[in-house]
């Protein structure tokens, strides 16, 4: 029958709430796209036989998949480090899919299908990662 009046606290609160609502949906969807796109290399393909053929080669490959897995995981956490403030939805836009397509290369060099194709993508994504970051940062540089 009474309602508590609002105090400015409780507003800011609420704020507060809706603005980490509004920061961990980008978050999810990075998780989400991140390991899914991953996974399906993982799901879909079995290891390339033909490179067998060649110990040193496979390993060689296999040595590669686990440095561009690495370098996905530690492009996730800086995004996802960066997803934790507001971001532009383009710069948004470009992070997402960079670390998507980072994670997509990853796995599909994992599995030794079209490396080269999937060397091409990763080496985009890494481009456009960087240019992302240089963009997020200019405005920081002329306001001094």
């Amino acid at each position: 029958m009474f309602t508590k009046a609002m105090t400015p606290t409780d507003a800011a609160g609420g704020g507060l709430q809706d603005r980490q609502a509004m920061l961990s949906r980008p978050r999810l969807l990075l998780l989400a796209g991140s390991g899914l796109l991953f996974a399906i290399p993982l799901m879909l393909f079995q290891p390339a036989a033909y490179w067998a053929g060649d110990l040193e080669l496979f390993r060689l490959l296999r040595g590669m998949g686990l440095l561009k897995i690495m370098l996905a995981a530690l492009a996730l956490a800086v995004v996802w480090w960066r997803l934790g403030r507001p971001v532009p939805a383009r710069l948004q836009a470009v992070l997402l899919g960079g670390v998507w397509m980072l994670s997509l290369s990853a796995g599909l060099i994992w599995q030794l299908h079209a490396v080269l194709p999937a060397s091409g993508l990763f080496h985009v994504a890494t481009l456009a990662l960087l240019f992302a970051a240089w963009r997020d940062m200019e405005p920081r540089l002329a306001r001094r």
